[in-house]
């Protein structure tokens, strides 16, 4: 039972891949890619002070796995290697940094407005999904929506979402939530 479950991870890993290698590269989803240094927006700014003041190690966890230092995120596992940590050091600071940025005034003051920002396009998403759902489009490609939506933000966007936020879902619902008292118009 195992062995079959494993060869079926294995082969999902490798039909992905040649699907990947099949797609022409303009077709690609990949993250955005940006550096703390280079935000664009007056939010993004504030975020990116509130991270340059953290402590290098927190820091150092949140730039690799949410892509602030200008490459693609990677997983935690990953970033232990890089890091040359454990894993269980490495979740561990990314926990602390990720408390500090819900739990300190500043970090909630200049992410809050950001996350907020962030609504009318989860919006779009979470009706789009709405749409696709009322058609019976397959999960497979309402997903795709939301991957779509996590490579089009940009790193402190996506920080901002999933480190100081709840992650798309909860945060579509506080929108839509937003929405209907109107506190949000789109």
């Amino acid at each position: 039972m195992l062995s079959r479950h494993i060869a079926l991870k294995f082969d999902n890993v490798i039909r992905n891949i040649l699907l990947r290698a099949e797609v022409p590269p303009s077709q690609v989803q990949t993250p955005r890619l940006g550096r703390l240094e280079d935000a664009e927006t007056a939010l993004e700014q504030e975020c990116a002070r509130v991270v340059l003041a953290m402590p290098q190690e927190e820091r150092g966890v949140l730039s690799l796995t949410y892509g602030l230092s200008g490459h693609a995120p990677i997983p935690p596992h990953r970033a232990a290697d890089v890091l040359g940590w454990t894993l269980i050091q490495t979740m561990t600071i990314g926990e602390g940094a990720i408390l500090r940025l819900r739990n300190a005034k500043s970090a909630r003051a200049a992410f809050e407005p950001l996350l907020e920002a962030l609504h009318p396009r989860l919006l779009a998403a979470a009706d789009e999904i709405y749409e696709m759902r009322l058609a019976d489009v397959p999960r497979k490609r309402r997903d795709k929506v939301l991957k779509n939506l996590w490579c089009d933000i940009s790193p402190l966007e996506r920080l901002a979402l999933r480190g100081f936020g709840d992650g798309e879902i909860p945060e579509m619902e506080r929108a839509l939530e937003r929405r209907a008292s109107g506190q949000l118009l789109c």
